[in-house]
């Protein structure tokens, strides 16, 4: 018998009350040490390099207007790269208002996160406790271990450490409050249904669909909510769902309106379209791989990554066992599934939440621009940690067996404390994120092009002048160079890469192979603003080369330098009137002279290259001032 009234016996033998507080305490005791973080990953282009959200309040209406990537998408000259867009204004809104509070204080942002979390938890613990699990036998004892493997679970320090992925608890959270409104309404307390209870769950859902588009999953779970839980009849069910599918309406107006007509945006950038190079067979191989990989990871949480982008998850077929395992496995849970639909069981429920939040990442439904990522399995965790739960309260082999459950549940406490604490110092910032991720995943594209510009970066944090100081920046150097080289052997048009070979060889005074990468790197995005501000360093690279070969008398040499530096930034006074000097010392006064009147143009009062202009002999002469050439 899976309802049941009364608990005779809990495993968890505490009020409500106390519940609350042991998941609130281990949710601030697991991501406290986040506080001190910065921002990684997404946090710059969403937050830090938004310009909407760095106008505070004044933002808010672009924010509201404008899919979420827009602002880095102009700063980078670029359109639309992703399949539909992105239109998730609310958490965005959020960190305006943040910004018109404290500023740039990643510190303040990542205690909201925090707060944001521990909220998340008593609602999905209020939600399982008080309305999806208040009816089944044994349903208090499944819903605070669930919410306990909730809290705990590793797989959400992306979620809680990365400060973008406030979007991701937010939409949780309306999600679930949309629920709890709906079935106020669907099952009044009193008999009397209140119409406030309708508003507020359709508030809550178009605030949830604000937040991610994940909550559009509820036309499809709210009619499941309301026949199993609500024990609903089909057409009390139907009746029920109808308000919110004008909620879904308004809210579709609302997008088009903001950012036009969701469609799919051609691209042939791997990492936005990461099946770009797959057939059609191994796409949907790898696709059922991901779902299979998702779940074993939900339940061995180890290790983790920042990225699973191309090529870390190399494309499958359908001659891997893995993929048939994968096939007969979710074969047999939309099966169980839908058994227990018919019988209008409530398990059925979280069933279906795990597997329609899941359908949205998958790239089944949309392309969703990544192969699979922790952040995007927080909403299905939900619905497995409570069937792992049932399952484990449920079972004949530990229903009367509470110093069993009690101890297994303090280790996973322990084990996964530890996972979460270390791995929330590793989301630190992008030096730490990625330097330790490319030992997790060698063959994602994108963590080998962040671990090499990290590289960079942590070269130039050693100021010290000293040979072993040298010795150390020219092996983090180094290191960058193998990385991003092997990035590229994967990705030959991954700009990114290029332009930081640029500057690893411009670090080491190489200035031929800097230019050979910013020109891949010009070719594959001419207009990549960061050229703007390369070019010119690759200018004064060459000038400080002329200039050495000039200490050592070798002008042919230095007017070869002087030339290439020309060609990355043509606008440098100095670089034209060295050129002038250069020419005039091989006596070549034509060309020195042209080489001064342009460091004129650029810098009229330029007195050296006056000084120059009139040591030459005039047009036609070969001497200058009695000096034989």
């Amino acid at each position: 018998m899976e309802e049941g009234t009364t608990l005779s016996n809990p495993i968890f033998n505490f009020t409500f009350k106390v519940k609350c507080i042991i998941l609130l305490t281990l949710g601030l005791v697991f991501y406290a040490d986040s506080i001190l973080n910065e921002y990684a990953l997404d946090d710059g282009i969403v937050i830090a390099k938004n310009e909407f959200v760095q106008e505070g309040f004044s933002g808010i209406k672009g924010i509201m207007s404008h899919d979420a990537y827009y602002s880095y998408y102009h700063q980078m000259n670029a359109n639309q790269m992703l399949a539909g867009g992105r239109y998730r204004p609310l958490s965005i809104v959020v960190f305006a208002i943040e910004h018109a509070i404290t500023g740039e204080d990643p510190f303040f942002r990542h205690a909201v996160s925090i707060l944001a979390y521990m909220l998340c938890i008593l609602v999905v613990f209020y939600f399982l406790n008080n309305y999806l699990l208040v009816n089944m036998q044994k349903g208090e004892d499944i819903a605070f271990l669930a919410a306990l493997l909730f809290t705990i679970h590793p797989m959400h320090t992306e979620v809680v450490a990365n400060v973008k992925s406030l979007d991701e608890m937010l939409s949780l959270i309306f999600i679930l409050l949309t629920f709890i409104f709906a079935l106020h309404y669907a099952e009044p307390e009193k008999g009397e249904k209140k119409v406030k209870d309708l508003y507020l769950g359709a508030f809550c859902f178009f605030l949830a669909m604000l937040a991610k588009e994940y909550a559009l999953t509820l036309i499809f779970l709210l009619p499941i909510l309301f026949y199993t839980v609500a024990k609903k009849d089909t057409k009390d069910t139907i009746l029920n769902s109808l308000p919110y599918f004008g909620v879904v309406v308004l809210y579709m107006i609302i997008r088009i309106k903001s950012v036009g007509v969701p469609h799919n945006v051609p691209s042939d950038e791997i990492l936005n379209n990461p099946y770009m190079l797959a057939t059609h067979s191994q796409k949907i191989a790898s696709e059922i791989y991901v779902l299979g990989k998702y779940l074993f990871m939900l339940f061995i949480p180890y290790p983790l990554s920042s990225d699973y982008s191309y090529n870390q998850l190399p494309y499958r077929g359908f001659n891997d066992p893995l993929v048939w395992l994968c096939i007969i496995s979710y074969g047999a849970i939309i099966y169980w599934g839908f058994k227990l639909l018919l019988q209008k069981r409530i398990l059925a429920f979280p069933i279906f939440f795990y597997l329609a939040n899941l359908a949205m990442v998958t790239n089944f439904v949309v392309d969703v621009g990544a192969t699979m990522g922790e952040r995007l399995a927080f909403h299905s965790s939900l619905g497995f940690v409570v069937l792992l739960s049932y399952g484990f309260i449920r079972s004949p082999e530990f229903a009367k067996k509470r110093e069993v459950i009690m101890g297994v549940t303090a280790v996973l406490i322990v084990l996964c404390g530890i996972e979460c604490t270390t791995r929330n110092v590793l989301w630190k910032n992008d030096m730490t994120l990625f330097i330790h991720d490319v030992e997790v995943s060698p063959n994602s594209v994108m963590v080998l092009g962040n671990a090499g510009a990290r590289y960079l970066d942590k070269a130039e944090t050693i100021k010290d002048t000293s040979k072993a100081s040298k010795a150390l920046v020219n092996e983090y150097i180094n290191k960058s160079v193998s990385l991003l080289r092997k990035s590229i052997q994967m990705h030959p048009t991954y700009t990114n890469s290029y332009l930081n070979l640029g500057i690893a060889f411009y670090k080491l005074q190489m200035p031929d192979s800097s230019k050979k990468y910013w020109d891949y790197a010009k070719k594959l995005y001419p207009d990549h603003p960061n050229l703007k501000q390369y070019y010119p360093l690759l200018a004064n690279s060459y000038l400080n080369q002329a200039m050495e070969f000039g200490r050592e008398n070798k002008a042919p040499q230095a007017i070869i330098a002087l030339k290439k530096g020309l060609y990355a930034n043509n606008n440098n006074p100095d670089l034209w009137y060295n050129l002038g000097g250069a020419y005039f010392t091989v006596h070549e006064w034509d060309s020195a002279r042209f080489a001064w009147q342009c460091a004129l143009q650029l810098k009229p009062d330029y007195d050296l290259a006056k000084k120059g202009l009139s040591a030459l002999p005039p047009q036609g002469k070969d001497t200058v001032r009695g000096i034989r050439p």
